[in-house]
């Protein structure tokens, strides 16, 4: 039961670090993963509403990412 508390506990620690980041892709990055810990967290624990919620933020947060990516590629590509 411990490692299962401790990928919940590694959720958390990523969700009060996104709070902490002021710059948006690395706050998205840690944003997708303690989206994955806390689904994780959630399936192991049977939390149906944490999974829902989880489940919900985990492709919002991704789609935000590539948006972020997207830009910085192009400029890569005429600039790069």
């Amino acid at each position: 039961m411990f490692w299962i508390e401790v990928i919940g506990f590694g959720g958390s620690i990523l969700a009060i670090l996104t709070y902490w980041m002021r710059e948006m892709i690395p706050l998205r990055i840690a944003a997708v993963a303690g989206c994955v810990c806390f689904l994780t967290y959630g399936v192991l624990i049977g939390s149906y509403p944490l999974i829902l919620m989880e489940a919900t933020l985990l492709p919002i947060n991704l789609y935000r990412l590539v948006e972020l990516l997207r830009p910085a590629r192009a400029d890569r590509r005429y600039f790069g």
